[in-house]
């Protein structure tokens, strides 16, 4: 602030001034995201919620107020009072909040989010592994759709003790959703069938404030989040930042934050082409999910009293298809736009991806202290490019589960990913959860 006020001076030779402009300028900064949101929310899909009509109204904005600041033969006291006092009630307001929820949350010991749901002092608590395989289908899409046999990887899982569900389904197409639904143990309550910024935000707060987290905290659990996902007091995976992780809540809503985020990777595909920015992009997955596979192994290894649940998101197989089913590194030319829907690196991927999925199975199973749970779960199947009479393909999921003591009472075949905790609570916890009805929801693109 002080040095955006100093460049003012110099333009303005007034101190007030330079000092409403750089407040206003501010303001703006940190601001954009929360004012994109609502352009967004109520002009959804439509040219005034696009950049090509934000960023030239934002500039023409700050051109207005810059050449009315300059001419005004005001002294702005008044202005700058009113700013002052406003900023000091919100500060104020956002700390008694903040202090509140402290203390709320300080008198808490453990909040059962359900009243089905029931504290098991006596139940063994193993650490739990839930980990998202991101687009990762089953194989009757993988036969049917790729024409590729997957069942060589399922019957290592099965070996080494999992249950694997043949027919298991997501209940969405979009992570989002699917995650959201996951974690809760119910279908989301969604006004459309859409993946609108709206039900988005909805599916964002429903997976921050989720069922399952709230139950295994209270049963004692420490929760470990290598995921894409912000949780309470639990930030999402941010390995490529320069700023710790928990201030991404704050730096997330910034005007350059956003700009990055939502347009770099167009600019650096673009006709300008810039190297550095394309290269970051491309291998951003590669680089985030080497850096979770390697926090689950460190956190497995860890020697604890406390049980652990710890969820890791893995953008594997999900695009770009970084490798061949020999392990060697595709051509730069295979990761750029427009190669999500090629099924045959999509295939050769998997194949990678399964020899790593194996190798970080081993390794939980291995090191941890005692008998662990690993969940492997597909949020959904392969979604790119796919013709309408193939929407079904689209939920077929992977999903394969490692119980201790190897009892799968309750777990079935056809079981989506709705009732996979429910089963599990059920399973491990002593719980009765009832199971809801496998159904599926398209979403629709905005």
């Amino acid at each position: 602030m002080l040095i955006v006020t100093s460049v003012n001076w110099f333009f303005y030779r007034n101190l007030i001034k330079a000092s409403v402009i750089s407040f206003c300028l501010m303001a703006i900064f940190f601001f954009f995201g929360s004012m994109q949101d609502l352009l967004r929310e109520h002009f959804a899909g439509s040219f005034f919620a696009r950049y090509s009509f934000i960023l030239p109204l934002f500039l023409l904005l700050v051109i207005l107020l810059i050449n009315s600041v300059k001419k005004t033969r005001s002294s702005l006291l008044r202005l700058t009072l009113y700013l002052n006092i406003l900023l000091l009630v919100l500060c104020s307001i956002d700390g008694l909040w903040l202090v509140g929820r402290i203390i709320v949350q300080a008198r808490k010991p453990g909040n059962f989010p359900d009243t089905n749901l029931f504290p098991c002092p006596s139940c063994n608590k193993p650490d739990i592994f839930f980990i998202v395989l991101d687009e990762y289908s089953g194989n009757t899409a993988l036969t049917q759709l790729f024409h590729f046999d997957n069942s060589a990887f399922e019957g290592q899982l099965e070996q080494r003790g999992f249950y694997v569900a043949k027919q298991s389904r997501s209940n969405y197409n979009y992570t989002p959703f699917s995650v959201a639904s996951i974690l809760n143990m119910k279908y989301l309550d969604l006004d459309m069938a859409k993946k609108a910024p709206g039900n988005i935000d909805y599916c964002y707060q429903q997976i921050r404030n989720s069922d399952v987290i709230k139950f295994l905290t209270a049963n004692g659990y420490m929760f470990s989040n290598y995921s894409i996902f912000e949780f309470k007091d639990r930030p999402a995976i941010n390995y490529d930042s320069f700023l710790p992780n928990n201030t991404s809540l704050i730096t997330s809503q910034t005007f350059l934050s956003r700009v990055l985020k939502d347009i770099s990777y167009n600019i650096s595909t673009g006709k300008w082409k810039l190297k550095w920015g394309l290269n970051k992009r491309i291998y951003e997955h590669l680089s985030n999910n080497e850096n979770v596979i390697r926090a689950v192994k460190e956190r497995t290894s860890e020697k604890t009293n406390i049980p652990k649940f710890v969820y890791a998101h893995l953008m594997m197989p999900h695009y770009p298809y970084y490798f061949d089913s020999q392990n060697r590194p595709q051509p730069v030319q295979k990761l750029l736009p427009g190669q999500e829907t090629n099924r045959e690196n999509y295939i050769e991927y998997l194949q990678y991806c399964n020899s790593r999925i194996l190798e970080l199975v081993d390794n939980i199973i291995t090191n941890s202290d005692h008998p662990p749970v690993i969940m492997l779960l597909g949020d959904h199947g392969f979604r790119e490019g796919v013709k309408k009479e193939e929407y079904n393909y689209v939920f077929m999921n992977l999903n394969a589960i490692y119980l201790p003591e190897k009892n799968y009472d309750g777990f079935y075949d056809s079981i989506s990913n709705v009732n996979q905790f429910r089963v599990l609570l059920n399973n491990q916890f002593e719980q009765h959860l009832p199971l809801l009805k496998d159904s599926t929801i398209f979403l629709w693109g905005d």
